[in-house]
């Protein structure tokens, strides 16, 4: 097993999507909602309008996109698909098995916890109060507060200054080789590869995982690589 060797922490930063739970099934949801309310084309076809990231992958211009595509935009529709969409996405938000009680764990432990996600803050928000999740974390970076993406390091040494800690005092647990592991590491952060949850459409299939980088199979293992 693998485990911490040295520094205690003051604070776990965590990627939100596809690290708390399955954002894809969710967006996949809402995609098949939202087509049954087009009523033309597939939920896999209107994936693919998002997954263009011509605009931010949550934003419902690939919506109107697709359904001027299949000659079905009307306002009126628009905003109607939009609801349909929005409310089958939330509505299939299930955090993974474990997830609660690893965050529980951390609290009681002593540790702050902060999220660090490329979603707008008000969606962040939203998603973690629906699971009821807010009442765990102290700090929320969204893409809105400093209008970087990670893996640009302005996202997570924002949230390290809000929390008033240097890149050694905190931990990051995120799913994304690229977006989120390897800038953690850049930054000297100890890192945590939630394996579980890498379901990366934009991340080259065979990139490597780092040397020296925690992987924690299961959300369960978090706990146990972190535990003091």
């Amino acid at each position: 097993m693998q485990t911490l060797l040295s520094t205690p922490f003051k604070a776990v930063l965590f990627d939100m999507d596809n690290t708390l739970y399955d954002f894809v099934e969710a967006m996949k949801k809402g995609c098949v909602a939202a087509a049954a309310s087009v009523g033309e084309g597939t939920g896999d076809e209107l994936l693919g309008y998002y997954l263009r990231w011509k605009y931010h992958f949550e934003d419902h211009t690939n919506l109107q996109d697709y359904m001027m595509a299949h000659n079905r935009f009307s306002v009126e529709k628009y905003f109607e698909a939009v609801g349909v969409f929005d409310e089958a996405k939330m509505n299939s938000l299930e955090l993974y098995p474990g997830i609660e009680e690893v965050l529980a764990g951390l609290k009681s432990a002593g540790y702050r916890l902060a999220i660090v996600t490329d979603a707008f803050s008000y969606a962040a928000e939203s998603r973690l109060s629906h699971l009821g999740l807010r009442s765990y974390f102290d700090v929320i970076v969204g893409y809105d507060t400093t209008g970087y993406k990670k893996p640009h390091h302005a996202p997570f040494e924002c949230a390290l200054d809000l929390l008033g800690l240097s890149a050694h005092e905190a931990a990051y647990v995120g799913d994304s080789i690229r977006r989120d592991i390897e800038p953690v590491k850049a930054l000297g952060m100890t890192a945590v590869y939630a394996k579980y949850g890498d379901r990366n459409f934009f991340d080259h299939p065979s990139l490597p995982c780092p040397q020296k980088v925690l992987v924690a199979d299961t959300p369960l293992a978090i706990l146990r690589l972190l535990q003091p």
